[in-house]
Formats: structure tokens, sequence, C-alpha cells
């Protein structure tokens, strides 16, 4: 039997007393008794007892983590909603390959009294498509469908004025003239042959509209003219720019008006704010040297003002420039999107605000993706080798063969620039590309091919 002696711990290994001080830790310990468990004598007597055992099978659990269902719901979506962008994506290109290809059109002879400066296609509240145009001698004209398209003239808002805009909502068609005398025509439509002719003394050069809801805003000489209520013209609000200078685009966005002026610069007035009549100048640096090196730009006048996208606002300038600018940065001095090639004349943006097309000075269409600035034109003017399209040869039938050139609205060189532009969507929920040009009305049904050779 071991005696226990104090300061000291007795070694049953070596068999003898050591002092405490010397005793090995417990990792030490360890150690040795893994070795000897290790050792080969263990390991030999081990397989040997193993393999006289019999085997047993044994299962092992392994610990998966689980995540919670809002997360795996979180992921879930994040995929679909990248999957559903990037169909929409692959969609919307293989829709620009077929705009681009367009070979289907006609046109309709309008027999004016002068040139076509605006057109109009809307679809009222009772179901039914109504087509308007104006010309240059302040003629009105209202389409008639039968075989081909009728024009018939309506009304003449001033003889030695054009008509500068026209604008349907609801059952009324509001359209203006520009000259030294204001004169609107307001048509109600549920009433045939019901115009009222209302003359604004005060309001002078009107260059565009905005009429929605019965509420009209006018573009004029120094300032906008918000009327709320088109029966009752009597009251009126001006919407004034820091410099009055005279308004050659706008838009409108509920209760926010976007006005262009012909000095370039853009104002935005909130109509729930009677008593702020210069609004908020917007993108005011644009114009400006960016560095010490830069010159400053040259500003121009604003032709054309669109909001789509909740945010974008598309810009033309009478320098040619085709941009957008995002309202949410009202500060900001370069665009968030440029489309280059643009020569100032008539722009439009279809229903669904996916796509953009501009007229220019010399003679051709443009097109482009607001979704990714694409270019859907090939055609460039300053390369043409084909003659502009006559309208002599359009009434021929003898040279329908040679039209075949002139199917594409982006591969067209007209006769003059086109004047006005407008997308539809007809009843059957295709796209066409309206375009007035002189007194001719071409129509392009957009990604759809002529089935003459």
């Amino acid at each position: 039997m071991v005696k226990d002696l104090p300061g000291f711990y007795f070694d049953t290994e070596r068999n003898r007393y050591f002092p405490l001080s010397s005793r090995p830790s417990s990792s030490t310990s360890a150690t040795r008794s893994s070795t000897q468990r290790n050792s080969p004598e263990r390991k030999r007597f081990k397989i040997e007892t193993e393999a006289n055992e019999p085997t047993v099978s044994r299962t092992i659990f392994h610990r998966t983590r689980t995540l919670p269902s809002s997360t795996t719901q979180r992921l879930f979506d994040c995929s679909l909603s990248s999957a559903t962008r990037c169909n929409s994506l692959i969609t919307h290109d293989a829709r620009c390959s077929r705009f681009a290809s367009t070979s289907r059109f006609d046109f309709s002879q309008t027999s004016c009294f002068g040139n076509i400066t605006e057109f109009c296609s809307a679809t009222t509240e009772d179901g039914l498509t109504r087509r308007y145009i104006g010309d240059d001698r302040g003629w009105f004209y209202t389409g008639v469908v039968a075989q081909t398209y009728m024009w018939p003239p309506d009304i003449n808002l001033h003889s030695h004025s054009e008509v500068s805009s026209i604008k349907v909502s609801g059952q009324t068609c509001v359209t203006t003239c520009f000259g030294p005398i204001t004169k609107v025509a307001v048509q109600d439509l549920r009433v045939s042959g019901r115009t009222t002719l209302i003359t604004f003394n005060k309001v002078h050069d009107v260059r565009g509209s905005h009429f929605q809801d019965g509420s009209l805003i006018l573009g004029a000489k120094n300032k906008a003219v918000y009327i709320p209520d088109i029966n009752e013209s009597g009251y009126t609000q001006y919407l004034y720019n820091s410099q009055n200078s005279d308004i050659f685009a706008l838009d409108r966005d509920e209760n926010i008006v976007y006005t262009g002026a012909r000095n370039g610069s853009i104002t935005r007035h909130d109509l729930r704010v009677p008593s702020e009549k210069h609004g908020h100048w917007l993108f005011q640096s644009r114009f400006s040297a960016q560095n010490n090196n830069r010159q400053p730009r040259q500003a121009s006048s604003v032709s054309y003002l669109k909001l789509v996208k909740q945010s974008e606002l598309i810009v033309s300038q009478m320098n040619g420039e085709l941009c957008t600018y995002d309202t949410r940065f009202p500060l900001q001095n370069s665009p968030s999107r440029q489309f280059r090639g643009h020569r100032n004349s008539g722009i439009c943006v279809d229903p669904a605000h996916d796509f953009l097309f501009a007229a220019g000075e010399d003679y051709c269409i443009r097109g482009w993706s607001l979704r990714t600035g694409q270019a859907l034109h090939a055609y460039d003017g300053n390369s043409a080798s084909t003659a502009p399209v006559s309208t002599a040869m359009l009434n021929s039938s003898s040279t329908s063969s040679s039209l075949n050139r002139f199917r594409n609205p982006f591969k067209t060189l007209f006769p003059k620039a086109v004047s006005t532009l407008q997308v539809t969507e007809e009843s059957d929920g295709s796209l066409c590309l309206w375009a007035g040009c002189q007194q001719t009305l071409y129509r392009y049904f957009l990604g759809q091919y002529s089935k003459e050779p």
C-alpha cells in the first residue's frame, strides 16, 4: 500500500516518490495516456478484438441549419425578379430589332389648304378612335374612316396662323393656333358640330398646350397660362419663369407643371401654390463650365418636354440636343442619358414610354429605346445615297417596287422635314407611328413586315 507523504507524490510507473513541484501537468498526462492508447501493442490488441466482434451498423446524423421562412421567401423573390427582369430585357431587345426592321406602311393625301403642322389620334370615352390634323393656314380637320381616310375641313381658327396644338381628353378636343391673337377651339365630341371658339386677348404666340380633365395650360409669350376649367375660361393663372422668356414646351404631372423657355431654362411650377408665380429653375448649371479648361455651352431654346418613368424628363433643344434629366436631382448639370444624331424637329413617345422617336431637319426619322438608349435607326443623313420620296412617286402605282426601300421609317428620306409625329396603340394591340409631312400623312406599323415583294 502506497503511503501519502506531505510534499510528495508517488509515480506508479517509476515506483518511487517525487516532489509535488515536479509533478507533470494534466495535458502532459493526457498526452502520455493518449500515447499509451495509440501504442502498437494496444492497436494490435484492438484489431484482434474487433475482428472477433460482430459488425454493428451505425447511423450518423448531420445537423443542418434551416433558414427562416421570410429569408427563404426573400431569396426566392429576388431570384424570381432577376429572372423576370432578364426576360423583360431580352423581350425588349427583340422588340427593338423588329421595330428597326419595319416594312409595312400606308399613307393618305389629305388635300389640306396648307401643310400639316399637327396630328392627333385618341380613343375617347365612348370607345371611338378619332383623328385630327391641323395645317399652317389655321384649318382644323377631322378624319373620317371609309376605305381610306378622308379629311374634310372643320373650322378655321386664324387664316394667317398655323395650328400649334391639338389635344383630346375625355369627350373634349382643344385646338390652339399660333399668332398675335390667341384663339382656342373647344369641340364637344358628344354632339356633332358643337364647337366653341374662345379668344384670349392678353395671351399671344401659343406654341403648345397641355389638356387634361378639363384644365388647360398654354405655352405663350413671356409665360404659361393655366386655365383650371375650360368651360369657365374667365379665370386664369399666369406661370412666369425667372426671365419672363417665351414658353416653347410644357408638360404636366398632376399638380406639377414643367415649362421649357426660349432662353433654355426649365422651370417647375406647383399649381397648389398660386402665390409661387416664378416656380423653381431646374438644371440651371447645365450651360455653365464644369472646370477651368472647358468653355460654357451656349444656351439653346427648349423645344420639347415630356416626363416619363415618373422622374425622367425628356428634353429637346433647338441645337439638336436630345437627352433625359432626373427630376429628383434638380441641381445636376449633366443629363442621365443622351440620344445622339437628332436634328431638331417633331418628337413623340410611345404610350408605354419605352421608345422615343424624333424627326429631324435633315428629312429623317430616328428612334431609340428609352430603357437602354439603343438606337433603332441605322440611317445616317450625311451618307444619304437615295433621293427623297416625292408625292408623285407615292401616287404612282407603277413604282410600287421602287417604294420598298422607303417602307422603313428609319431608312426613308422624306421630301421635307416631318413636322409632327405620334405613336398610337391600335385596337389589335399593334403600335403605329404617324408622320405628317407637307400634305401627306404616313402610317408605319412598327415591328410588322410588308407582304408585298
